[in-house]
């Protein structure tokens, strides 16, 4: 039979890393919609798509995104 204080330790020890992934998905969640990992995501993609070329700087990036916002603006709020 286990040891009470054994198990009761587990479960504690469990339920904190529960949370923290609950907490991190709540968080990944809000930056997408927020906009606030697309760069990093944008990184990730031309890694990918076109390895040992210059990514375009975070104010490139920006810029060119904004752009082409306003030239086909869609569906948004503001």
């Amino acid at each position: 039979m286990p040891d009470r204080t054994t198990t009761e330790c587990r479960l504690e020890q469990e339920q904190p890393g529960g949370l923290r992934r609950a907490f991190g998905a709540v968080r990944w969640y809000w930056a997408s919609v927020m906009g606030d990992n697309h760069y990093e995501r944008y990184l990730a993609h031309h890694e990918r798509t076109h390895p040992g070329e210059a990514p375009m700087t975070k104010k490139e990036y920006w810029r060119e995104r904004t752009d082409a916002q306003d030239t086909n603006p869609r569906s948004r709020c503001c």
